[in-house]
């Protein structure tokens, strides 16, 4: 197989995993190859992790708007979600919803996440057989944010049942005919740009008041609004909601095929349960949920010795990031001792670093807390199925049940 046999922006090259044996040759060959995005537009493809991270930290020279995405187009609303945004305007919105995850929210935010936790591990255990992807991995982090959020209780439900429908875009079982995420998207839009709307009028003491009475100091010297308008509190409620789930979906089911296929790092983690945070950097290293993001060169430059023409776009590929020899020791093994881990999963640095991670990070250690003494009792009953998708290292299936 030649450096050119696969295609990247291919989904079905993803549809037994991550194909790390690729990755691996394209680090050796250099760490950087030349292809086309699903529009046709070339795209130059950097796998080396220091290239990934001076690519991300570059801001002024890799631009993420109009959008940092490649093979899925998900829906362009207006304004840009922040993700797509670019410095001024970026930095804005960042510092004025960066109250939603200030360390005192995230702090109460410990016991209901553990209550949810422990409920879906309960209604797993009633239910005996189960699927853990739809039942556990799915929910999990779409109830965390509706608690973060404050939305009513009897409006969760709803809002859950709309959210199934934004992961593993491009997926005919979830995606149909490639618009339904998008409907969905809007659905919830709707929902919480008229929430945003009424908290607007009347506040209280909840997430939408937060974020619509904060204030960024000298943002007039930047001729920029110092406030959040209610359409843009919804926009980043909407985005948090869909995308903000990702980390930890893909996580949990990972974790767990992890665990299970290395029993003596699940032995190692339960005999010294002081290994539960470097082990979920671990599972964010090993699973590395979102596989790629674009950016678009503001200029001509050059990248890994390959020349990039203004308004090229690069992609960043995360999950080889992670692998890279150069940076960790025997990449290829599960080890929930690693340490240091400078994984990639977040974002390789630069303003665009995920800003809700103390959240997944903190979702995903209380579910192996809660999820790890378990594990010895679980089998695996069907081969995991994978989404076709090469956004996300997601298994959409994997039915388990208590021996």
């Amino acid at each position: 197989m030649t450096l050119q046999d696969l295609d990247l922006m291919d989904p079905g090259a993803f549809a037994d995993g991550i194909p790390h044996a690729h990755f691996r040759r394209l680090r050796a060959a250099g760490g950087a190859v030349r292809g086309r995005d699903t529009d046709g537009e070339s795209l130059l493809h950097l796998v080396r992790h220091r290239d990934v991270a001076a690519v991300s930290r570059d801001a002024k020279t890799f631009a993420s708007g109009p959008t940092t995405m490649t093979s899925i187009r998900k829906v362009d609303p207006s304004p840009p979600i922040i993700t797509f945004l670019d410095s001024p305007e970026h930095t804005r919105v960042r510092k004025l919803t960066f109250k939603a995850f200030a360390p005192a929210r995230l702090a109460a935010l410990e016991a209901p996440i553990r209550r949810i936790v422990d409920a879906l591990l309960d209604e797993a255990r009633e239910k005996g057989a189960f699927d853990l992807a739809e039942d556990i991995a799915l929910r999990l982090p779409f109830a965390v944010l509706l608690e973060l959020l404050d939305i009513p209780h009897e409006d969760r439900g709803t809002l859950l049942g709309w959210a199934r429908g934004t992961v593993n875009l491009g997926d005919e079982e979830y995606d149909g005919d490639g618009t339904a995420g998008q409907d969905v998207f809007l659905k919830i839009h709707e929902y919480l740009l008229d929430f945003a709307r009424h908290r607007a009028s009347h506040p209280a003491d909840d997430c939408f008041s937060l974020l619509l009475g904060a204030r960024l100091k000298g943002a007039d010297r930047l001729g920029l609004p110092d406030r959040l308008t209610p359409e843009e509190v919804g926009l980043f409620a909407s985005t948090l909601i869909t995308a903000g789930s990702e980390t930890t979906y893909c996580s949990v089911t990972g974790a767990v095929l992890a665990l299970l296929e290395f029993p003596d790092q699940l032995a190692r983690l339960r005999a010294d349960r002081g290994l539960m945070p470097s082990a979920a950097g671990e599972v964010l290293r090993w699973v590395t949920p979102v596989t790629h993001f674009a950016r678009r060169a503001t200029t001509d430059t050059v990248v890994a010795g390959q020349p990039v023409a203004e308004g090229e776009r690069v992609v960043l590929w995360y999950s080889s990031a992670n692998r890279d020899e150069e940076v960790f020791a025997d990449p290829d093994r599960f080890d929930v001792a690693r340490t240091p881990n400078p994984h990639l999963s977040f974002g390789g640095g630069g303003p665009h670093v995920c800003i809700g991670n103390g959240l997944a990070v903190m979702e995903l250690r209380q579910f192996l807390e809660a999820a790890v003494d378990l594990l010895p009792r679980l089998e695996i009953t069907a081969p995991p199925e994978r989404p076709e998708t090469n956004f996300m290292n997601s298994v959409k299936h994997l039915h388990m049940r208590f021996r």
